[in-house]
């Protein structure tokens, strides 16, 4: 049954007779259909892309053709990848045809991940009373996979294709296999395979070697059963009208029930046939078990969550392998990222980046997270010039001295975070201050600081957080003396930002005083109050009291400028006031509406306004209510899933404890954003594909169900909530979930189990603190029933205690314990 949740409810107590399912959210949504799944090597910059019908991309991006980009040219000569573009294009049948070349998920075409969760993509197609499955895996050539993480130039992953025909009928059939190797303008980025083929590469098949310019590009031993055969020419593939050239078939006849396999090896780039011979000569099958095992190990690792929802299960696992895949190192800048999407964002998003990595830590992979985080701070500089980069009107200004932002500008003082070095189409061509950056803003500062500092909190390490020069202790405080800095000088003036940082870039195509720039400096700002506190450092008062006075500015500069703003009209005739992005942004009716339309949101979820503000709540009502258009009204999100996906607005929900609003966003974003086959969520829908720091985002939203810091908004002390929001539909009767072995911003790991009785009467959990750093002010549990009924009694230990409003129930705040609760609902 589908529910529509009425807008006004809040809190965990106000809540409607019934409220969103995993079930009823898939229902709003079609599947997506062109997913492609990345195979890679942690710590190895090079990632091969698998599209949804088995073909595979290398060296494709949104926007340009990968080697313009300079410094990526610059990595593909280090490597010395040569000219290794490639779209290979897979086709079965009598004749040359694409099984699902356009995306329709034709169901003919099958798409899993090897266990549900690790990333080996398998394709299995039928045809003609034949099933073909491909599986595809990478490892580097000549080292193990653990050894991504200690990159050499030279690191080259080899991508493995295995293709297996199986008779499934009754009569002897034949198989053919098609494989057409082409260049890259077969595609429009990632999300689409034009119609026709690419043109065909350059290349020669002498067995087992296909070549370009005497160099191998692709190997195809000679399988045990069935003949290889070289077509120069091929008629056009039904829907395309391109004649297919170069391309290789293979025949096999099969009796019933006969399988047989098909082996291609492509290295990412070019290699000499001393190399090839040594690819050759390795065995696949020991290969597969090596990687197989590898990333058992990391994405089965420490931490686990379980639901009662499988796919939800095989997700929040496979989260971790997808991520893992996109770290990596560019070795001529000397630099450590995450990236935000393989062969379409090759350029570096830190904030994106830095949101991230704190899932790293949570599920006990800090040897993942710690080298970028070291690069954040080996980036550290006094360059905050690209700051000034005019956005909102296109790439206008300039990356130091006058901009077409106005204000005061930045002064140069050691302690910015963010700045890889400016963005390619911020600079003239062929200048050497090119970097890597995608955009400089003060988000990335203060994304990069929370990651620092929560770095530490949560695993406590305290030889890290104070070794080096600089020190991460060191690079902390430089950043928040950085915010301190610029901040007084915009207090000396009569300016609307007084007090707040100045104008600065926000996103792609904003600039401004926009309350998303200060938001996230404070978030980061915040979290490192909470480290200076903990650790009882000299400086932790001043910089709390300087953290109390940003907020303080920042609620009231947006305050002045909702009353200078035109109130914003409702379908009712009555009018509320409009909380602007933007401190000189007067018109609703100007309002972008994505990534910023809805600010003082996202500046509640972070903690930069109180969650319960009157700026969130005007905001939210102005985002639920709709801007009025010519087709009626136009809206930020759809159940509160927005047009660009990988940022979900569920710390807010879970700070104002709205669990209808929180329940709504939660099950529709995993039905929208995250690809049914490939468990890999996007950026957009059918736009950008894959996207790692998005996963992340997810992962940590499901964490927060049953474990979540809360408050501590003004680096004071934050409480522990468990189990806050577990959603009914997970209740029923019989049903078991829960959360193993997670890190904590209190340091130590926290384990817990639910169960609820066969009966529906009772519910039964069991929490284990265990080594916490600090106490938490206080720690609560939510014990929810099955079917609506509140929690009437409960028992801790043996111990019958008492229960607080909102199905909640005060434990002891301790740093150790194992607590064993029961609630009763009758």
């Amino acid at each position: 049954m589908i529910l529509l949740i009425a807008s006004a409810m809040r809190g965990g107590g106000q809540e409607p007779a019934m409220e969103w399912t995993f079930e009823a959210a898939r229902q709003c949504w079609p599947a997506m259909t062109k997913a492609v799944q990345h195979v890679g090597v942690p710590g190895c910059q090079w990632q091969a892309g698998v599209y949804w019908d088995g073909a595979l991309i290398i060296g494709q991006t949104l926007h340009r053709d990968v080697y313009r980009h300079p410094r990526i040219a610059e990595e593909v000569e280090i490597a010395r990848l040569g000219d290794n573009r490639l779209h290979l294009s897979v086709g079965y049948g009598d004749t040359f045809r694409l099984p699902d070349r356009a995306g329709t998920n034709a169901p003919a075409v099958r798409r899993f991940l090897e266990g549900g969760c690790l990333p080996i993509p398998h394709i299995e197609t039928s045809e003609g009373g034949l099933v073909w499955h491909e599986t595809v895996y990478a490892r580097l050539a000549g080292r193990p996979m653990e050894a991504g993480m200690d990159p050499r130039p030279d690191d080259m992953p080899v991508i493995r294709m295995r293709f297996q025909v199986k008779n499934s009928g009754r009569a002897r059939r034949t198989g053919h296999l098609w494989l057409h190797f082409g260049d890259t303008t077969g595609t429009q980025g990632l999300s689409r395979q034009l119609p026709d083929l690419a043109p065909a590469l350059p290349h020669t098949f002498s067995p087992p070697y296909g070549e370009i310019g005497g160099r191998v590009r692709y190997l195809l031993p000679a399988p045990v059963r069935g003949a290889l055969r070289w077509r120069d020419a091929l008629p056009p593939p039904p829907g395309s009208t391109a004649p297919a050239r170069r391309v290789i078939e293979w025949e096999v006849a099969l009796a019933p029930g006969e399988a047989v396999d098909l082996l291609l090896i492509l290295p990412y780039g070019l290699i000499d046939r001393r190399q090839a011979t040594r690819l050759l000569k390795q065995d696949d099958r020991l290969l597969f078990d090596e990687v197989k095992r590898f990333w058992k190990k990391l994405v089965y690792g420490p931490c686990r969550i379980a639901t009662p929802e499988p796919f939800i299960n095989d997700y929040l696992a496979a989260v971790a392998g997808q991520m893992a895949q996109q770290i990596c190192y560019r070795h001529r800048a000397g630099l450590w990222m995450l990236k935000t999407s393989p062969n379409w964002y090759e350029d570096y998003y830190p904030a994106n980046a830095a949101r991230a990595l704190p899932a790293f830590d949570l599920r006990g992979l800090t040897h993942l997270s710690r080298p970028v985080l070291a690069s954040f701070i080996a980036f550290q500089s006094d360059d905050a010039g690209g700051l000034l980069v005019n956005r909102t009107g296109g790439e206008a200004g300039a990356l130091s001295g006058e901009s077409g932002l106005g204000g005061v500008g930045f002064a140069r003082r050691k302690g910015f975070l963010g700045n890889f070095g400016p963005p390619v189409s911020a600079v003239p061509p062929g200048d050497p201050r090119q970097g890597w950056t995608a955009n400089i803003s003060l988000m990335c500062h203060g994304a990069e600081l929370f990651a620092l500092a929560a770095h530490y909190r949560i695993t406590r390490d305290s030889r890290w957080l104070r070794s080096g020069r600089p020190s991460p202790l060191e690079a902390i405080l430089d950043a928040c003396d950085w915010i301190a800095f610029q901040r007084d000088r915009t207090l000396q003036t009569g300016t609307p930002y007084r007090g707040l940082l100045p104008p600065a870039s926000a996103h792609d195509w904003l600039s401004g005083s926009a309350i998303f720039n200060d938001a996230f400096c404070i978030y980061g700002m915040a979290e490192a109050a909470r480290l200076l506190r903990e650790i009882r450092h000299p400086r932790a008062g001043e910089v709390a009291e300087s953290l109390r006075d940003y907020r303080a500015c920042l609620r009231d500069r947006y305050r002045e400028a909702r009353d200078r703003a035109r109130p914003f009209p409702l379908p009712d005739g009555t009018e509320i006031p409009f909380a602007p992005r933007l401190v000189d942004e007067p018109d609703w009716a100007s309002v972008d509406w994505t990534y910023t339309g809805y600010g003082p949101l996202r500046a509640g979820g972070l903690g930069a306004l109180d969650p319960d503000d009157g700026l969130v709540s005007q905001a939210l009502a102005f985002a639920e209510t709709g801007r009025p258009s010519e087709g009626g009204r136009e809206f930020l999100w759809r159940h509160y899933v927005e047009q660009e996906t990988h940022w979900p607005m569920y710390d807010l929900f879970l700070a104002r404890d709205d669990l209808p609003r929180f329940f709504e966003l939660f099950f529709h974003t995993m039905a929208a954003a995250v690809h049914p086959d490939f468990r890999v969520g996007c950026e957009a829908r059918d736009g950008v594909v894959a996207c790692a720091p998005g996963d992340s985002e997810r992962w940590q939203m499901s964490r927060q169900l049953f474990v979540r810091e809360r408050g501590g908004y003004d680096g004071s002390e934050q409480e522990l909530w468990l189990l806050q929001a577990i959603p009914r539909s997970w209740l029923r009767p019989g049903s078991r979930l829960g959360v193993r072995d997670t890190g904590t911003y209190f340091g130590g790991r926290i384990s817990l189990s639910l169960k609820a009785d066969e009966a529906g009467k009772s519910i039964s959990a069991e929490v284990r603190l265990k080594k916490l750093s600090v106490c938490p002010k206080a720690v609560l549990i939510r014990l929810r029933s099955g079917d609506g009924r509140p929690l009437r009694s409960a028992e801790v230990n043996g111990s019958s205690g008492g229960t607080l409003p909102g199905d909640l129930i005060r434990l002891p705040a301790v740093r150790n314990g194992v607590f064993k609760i029961i609630g009763r609902y009758e």
